[in-house]
């Protein structure tokens, strides 16, 4: 490997995996700096060097200009690293020294020494590994001023590991469920109203690592690979992982909000979280250029577009992903900028934050178990429905509808004296149950059992007596009575 890719490598390597930018760069791009501000640290690249004289001038001009220089990066330096790439080997370890500023000296001359400056066993594997980039090519990637290109070129550990866990939990579902069937869906921690009302919580969050489908799943890890790296490049990991899962609950209060009777899984809210923080930081900084608007904007349009063609796409939770993400971004630049608007914004998410429990908690549930046994009797797939009906029950979510249905299922499949039997046992599980005290009386009265029936149906309309159904049922088993006397 020749110093020119040694060179270039090493300062690829900077950028992409710790997340250095380029501050400063010569003519003839024989000199380099870097710098970090979290870790406020510069790093100064140089090749073509041939006395010690020129790496004292160096160390003078930093000494020299340390104020200006700090104030145009806007950190104090604490730490600067001297990378000398050298044809033949010279000693600088002498030029070292701990105060004011920390000064490190590094003469690379092959491989083996640019392997030493690797901060860990997997890098220094990596960037000693062969490959087949010329230093052009390296040299294009430090070099390109595109900030979509750049972000995509930056180490993303968390972007990596959400996609990860994301796709290993649809691999589980895949290998050891099968299918994607909704019961299932529901059982692995699915999001729906009715079991988070009944104190379910965590469906918050397991909701936002299933997937329906590898269509959904697919666009989904493609979006956060985009999106994620944007995010994670700009405020880093665990700021992306905050604003990537507070969007995503903010997306399913949203959804819980205004579904009652589907269930939701994906990403998607969350994902739409980072797309409204990444629109809220090219806002508020002003220094996105029209080129990245225009590609952020297109991506946007194509995750649009195709999923209008995709089933099941909850619409209410990309919408409230995307106000949390625009939130939680404004909360976070303005609790260091401005304390007025933070507070502002903060009572916001809050207020509705609250809204979004108050609508959640006073919106008629619907029992979503109920819903799937009725779209498999739809479908004439009674046995499944059957399954669904005893996993329901076992659950401890039936209600009368539950075993109203287990009834009907049994009729159609057995015997309607077997369906008699499950309606019997419904009302000892709940005994207030109007619905099935109705279907008893219709059942004896099928039996010419007129008096049992008609004491089921006085005690169905002594539990609502303003139902039609039940009056006129009522009326007929009076005036047969009274027609046989």
């Amino acid at each position: 490997m020749n110093i020119d890719k040694l060179y270039w490598k090493s300062i690829y390597y900077w950028i992409k995996y710790f997340n250095y930018k380029l501050e400063h760069t010569d003519k003839n791009t024989n000199e380099i700096w870097l710098f970090n501000k979290k870790k406020e640290e510069l790093i100064v690249f140089r090749k073509e060097v041939s006395s010690t004289q020129e790496i004292r001038f160096d160390k003078s001009k930093i000494n020299d200009h340390k104020e200006n220089l700090q104030k145009k990066l806007g950190f104090k330096i604490k730490k600067v690293e001297f990378f000398y790439f050298l044809e033949t080997s010279m000693n600088i370890d002498n030029f070292d020294e701990t105060h004011p500023t920390k000064l490190i000296y590094h003469s690379i001359t092959n491989e083996k020494d640019l392997e030493n400056t690797m901060p860990n066993f997997i890098l220094k594997k990596r960037v000693n590994k062969k490959d087949k980039k010329s230093s052009l090519d390296y040299k294009k990637r430090v070099l390109n001023t595109n900030l979509v290109d750049k972000y995509m070129m930056i180490f993303s550990p968390m972007t990596y590991t959400l996609i990860a866990i994301n796709v290993l939990v649809w691999l589980y579902m895949k290998i050891y469920l099968n299918h994607f069937s909704d019961i299932k869906l529901l059982d692995v921690g699915g999001l729906v109203h009715f079991n988070v009302v009944h104190g379910e919580w965590y469906r918050l969050i397991t909701s936002m690592f299933l997937h329906f489908n590898f269509e959904h799943i697919l666009m989904n890890m493609l979006s956060l690979f985009i999106f994620g790296k944007i995010v994670e490049t700009i405020v880093g990991p665990y700021k992306m992982l905050g604003i990537y899962l507070i969007s995503g609950l903010f997306g399913n209060f949203a959804s819980l909000s205004f579904n009652i009777s589907t269930i939701s899984v994906g990403a998607s809210g969350a994902i739409f979280g980072l797309i409204g923080a990444i629109l809220t930081m090219m806002y508020l900084s002003k220094t996105f250029n029209k080129k990245m608007i225009i590609q952020l904007l297109v991506v946007v349009l194509i995750l649009i577009f195709v999923s209008l063609f995709m089933s099941n796409i909850n619409l209410m939770a990309h919408l409230g992903g995307f106000i949390g993400g625009i939130l939680i971004t404004l909360i976070g630049y303005y609790f260091h900028e401005n304390r007025n608007l933070f507070w502002l914004f903060l009572i916001l998410l809050l207020v509705l934050f609250v809204l979004l429990q108050i609508r959640i908690f006073s919106i008629k549930e619907e029992n979503i178990y109920d819903k799937l046994i009725k779209d498999e009797m739809i479908s004439y797939n009674y046995d499944d429905a059957l399954s669904i009906v005893e996993h329901t029950i076992n659950k401890g979510y039936d209600d009368d509808e539950t075993y109203y249905l287990k009834g009907l299922i049994t009729a159609t499949k057995s015997s309607k004296a077997e369906a008699m039997a499950d309606w019997e046992r419904g009302l000892r599980s709940h005994p207030n149950s109007a619905l099935l005290n109705y279907e008893l009386s219709i059942a004896n009265r099928a039996l010419n059992d007129n008096d049992k029936s008609l004491k089921y149906i006085k005690k169905a309309l002594k539990i609502d007596a303003n139902n039609q159904s039940y009056k006129n049922l009522e009326k007929e088993l009076k005036d047969s009575n009274e027609s046989k006397n």
